[in-house]
C-alpha cells in the first residue's frame, strides 16, 4: 500500500484541509481514488476526526470504500504541525506532523489497516525515523522496514 510516489516530505500546508487536499490529489493523480474522494474525506473528518496524540502526533484520515479504487496509503510529513481534530475527543485538537491518508476499497480490510498503523505508531523508532527522513527513498525504506508485507 506504500509507494514512493505517494510519499510527500516537507509538505507546507496551512491546515488539515490543505494536507488532505495535497495528499488526496496525489492519490487521484496515481489512479487510486475517485474524484469524490477528497470531499468525502473532508466530510468524514469533520464528523469523525482522526488526529492521534502519539509520541509524534499523526492523523489517519479516510472515507468510505465507494470513493476508493485501489488500496494505498499516501504519507505526508508536514513542514510545520497543523491542527487536526482529536480522535475520540470532539473538543480536542492535535498538532499533527505526519498524515497517513488511506484509500481502502475493501471495507473488510479497514480495521486491519488501522490496527497495523496504530501498532507502528507505538514503535518508538518508526515515527522519528519517518519524520526525520531527508528523501522520499529514505521515508519509503522506513515504511518498508516497519510494515514489510503487513500492508501489501
Amino acid at each position: 500500500m506504500f509507494s514512493r510516489e505517494l510519499i510527500m516530505l516537507d509538505l507546507d500546508v496551512a491546515d488539515a484541509q490543505g494536507a488532505i487536499r495535497a495528499l488526496g490529489s496525489r492519490l487521484r493523480e496515481c489512479g487510486h481514488v475517485a474524484e469524490t474522494f477528497v470531499d468525502a474525506v473532508l466530510d468524514r473528518e469533520r464528523t469523525f476526526p482522526t488526529g492521534l496524540p502519539t509520541r509524534i502526533p499523526v492523523a489517519i484520515p479516510h472515507t468510505d470504500a465507494a470513493h476508493c479504487y485501489k488500496p494505498a496509503i499516501a504519507v505526508g510529513v508536514l513542514r510545520h504541525p497543523v491542527e487536526f481534530g482529536e480522535m475520540g475527543n470532539p473538543q480536542g485538537t492535535v498538532g499533527v506532523r505526519a498524515v497517513f491518508l488511506l484509500s481502502i476499497p475493501d471495507p473488510s480490510q479497514q480495521v486491519d489497516c488501522l490496527r497495523a498503523l496504530v501498532e507502528a505508531f507505538q514503535d518508538p523508532h518508526f515515527l522519528p525515523a519517518l519524520v526525520g527522513s531527508r528523501t522520499t527513498d529514505e521515508a519509503w525504506q522506513v515504511c518498508q522496514r516497519t510494515f514489510g508485507g503487513t500492508l501489501a
